[in-house]
């Protein structure tokens, strides 16, 4: 993967994220990432699903288990717009398509 660093220390109100991240994107796998740069341990923060046409700038962020409110968390923290919610696999759990906001994006 070509990761690209698109923000720098960003918090996340999430449990899981309780210090500042680097936030990195791979447009090619529609991919982001979380990196502690303290620690050096990465979380990937999006799901892939084939059948789902995305643009380069889009990816999708899953909304259950560990990751439940995630996709808000990001479109909060300025990373991400949010542009629909997706019903996922027999439980029709909640994803959310997403646009993944550059630097040259943020307000």
């Amino acid at each position: 993967m070509a990761w690209t660093t698109i923000r720098t220390a960003v918090t996340l109100d999430l449990p899981a994220f309780t210090e500042p991240v680097e936030i990195h994107h791979d447009p090619a796998q529609h991919a982001l990432l979380a990196l502690d740069p303290a620690t050096g341990e990465s979380e990937v923060l999006t799901t892939r699903l084939p059948d789902l046409p995305l643009l380069p700038d889009e990816a999708v962020v899953k909304d259950w288990s560990e990751h439940s409110g995630l996709a808000h968390a990001l479109a909060e923290a300025g990373v991400v717009e949010l542009i629909d919610a997706i019903a996922v696999g027999p439980y029709a759990a909640t994803a959310h398509r997403v646009r993944v906001l550059t630097s040259g994006d943020a307000a």
